[in-house]
């Protein structure tokens, strides 16, 4: 389903610029020992995501409350930000119809951030006795996600009295925090997250698959892609192991100075995975201390863009600015809807040439297009080919990009399940808030000056 091809970035086709054989060959004992961290953790329970698949307790859990709710809900607005929404984001626009929420019932939304007009349109446009709000935080304590409860919560009960509850679904961690104590007390319908598993990765447990689940998507096909990719990429050869081999190139590249790692699919369906993956690749390994606590500021940016459309934006950008970028293409052989392009204005030199082809034809041809500008300007290229789109081959997708997001944090010597760079403006977001406890945190940071000009 899924054909990762890095001939792109090779000496070979770029030359001087490019990554010889023997050069992913010299890091092999690196690699060796990436794979052994990854396979110790994981017996140990430190790293869960790749068994998820085959946790088929929390599968039923997931089909049954979702089956239980089927049918009784016109809306559901999801309530998460970061890892608890980037994911079901994902899923929902890579496996709906773009105009789902328009055609079809139940609507999903998204309540991603604590912007007060998004957060007010979507309260207005929506029935709450009609709605179902699924809260996702593994601790409890996100502040962004709590305000947005508490609004919910008061408008619930505002609204329906006593049936609040039944409107509500909490996804967090099993036995702590303050949503697990309300799903407790007051018989708030729940699922677990697993504790092994952290925001960004947790795109395979309920935080993703309940509201896949609710809209119809095939979790356990999703699941059983992803259980198959497991079994690829927890190989330790390099060569017979794509996510390895992601995480290598891209290892080799930083090492020449290309710190921005660019993932372009030729599909609107496949934007919110790049954002997606945007978090995952930079949360993960942007460290400033490495495993052994010294200071190494590791990274690499990742950017998202779409194709065709970005061809008109940044790939100038791309084919002919710094040697600074690896341009990661994803393309579709068989998209799930095509549109035949008429014969009319044949007799035309700038339009005649497209009568009788397809969109989907001319959408390959510009993914082709633009993989060629960029190997023969010198700019490293992986393409990235699927059969087609489907709740396998995300759930395939899901699983590579985690498993070489793992590799390459180890690769680079830095804890890729960790994000202590986000944790101080939480707490100075907690002081500016009035949170007990953390007095003073905005004034013991950083001193900042103004410089306002005034229009």
């Amino acid at each position: 389903m899924i054909r990762f091809d890095f001939s792109g970035v090779t000496d070979k086709l770029l030359g001087g610029r490019g990554i010889a054989v023997s050069d992913i060959e010299a890091i092999v004992p690196a690699l060796a020992c990436a794979h052994e961290t990854i396979m110790a953790a994981r017996a140990k329970r430190e790293i869960l995501f790749y068994d998820l698949p085959n946790d088929n307790t929390m599968i039923e859990g997931v089909i049954t409350l979702a089956e239980q709710l089927k049918g009784r809900f016109k809306n559901i607005v999801h309530l998460g930000i970061g890892g608890s929404s980037l994911g079901p984001k994902a899923i929902f626009q890579a496996l709906k119809d773009p105009l789902h929420n328009i055609s079809a019932e139940p609507r999903l939304f998204f309540m991603d951030n604590v912007d007060p007009e998004l957060m007010g349109s979507i309260l207005e446009n929506i029935d709450p006795r009609e709605t179902l709000f699924t809260v996702v935080s593994k601790s409890g304590g996100t502040a962004e996600t709590a305000a947005q409860f508490m609004v919910v919560y008061d408008l619930l009960q505002r609204t329906l009295g006593k049936r609040c509850h039944d409107h509500l679904v909490l996804i967090t961690d099993p036995e702590k925090g303050i949503l697990r104590k309300l799903a407790v007390a007051d018989g708030i319908a729940s699922l677990s997250i697993p504790p092994e598993v952290g925001g960004r990765f947790s795109v395979l447990t309920p935080v993703g698959l309940f509201p896949a689940c609710l809209l119809g998507i095939d979790i356990q096909a999703m699941m059983a892609g992803a259980g198959k990719m497991a079994a690829c990429v927890l190989q330790g050869d390099v060569f017979k192991n794509p996510a390895y081999l992601y995480a290598a190139v891209h290892f080799l590249a930083l090492a020449r100075g290309v710190n921005i790692s660019v993932l372009m699919p030729y599909s609107n369906a496949l934007y919110d995975l790049a954002d997606w993956y945007r978090q995952i690749w930079a949360e993960s390994i942007g460290k400033r201390h490495s495993l052994k606590g010294k200071d190494v500021y590791a990274g690499q940016t990742p950017v998202k863009a779409l194709g065709a459309t970005d061809q008109h934006s940044q790939v100038q950008l791309y084919v002919e600015g710094p040697f600074d970028k690896i341009v990661n293409i994803i393309d579709v052989a068989t998209f799930r809807k095509d549109v035949p392009i008429p014969h009319v204005f044949g007799d035309t030199d700038e339009m005649g040439y497209l009568a009788g082809k397809s969109i989907a034809g001319l959408i390959r041809a510009e993914a082709l297009g633009t993989k060629g500008a960029l190997i023969e300007s010198g700019r490293m290229t992986s393409h990235i080919s699927l059969e087609t789109i489907d709740a396998g081959t995300l759930g395939g997708l899901f699983m590579f990009f985690e498993a070489a997001t793992a590799c390459m944090g180890y690769l680079l010597d830095v804890n890729p399940f960790d994000q202590p760079g986000v944790e101080l403006g939480k707490q100075i977001t907690f002081d500016l808030m009035g949170r007990r406890g953390y007095e003073g945190k905005f004034r013991s940071s950083s001193p900042v000056e103004r410089m306002v000009i005034e229009l």
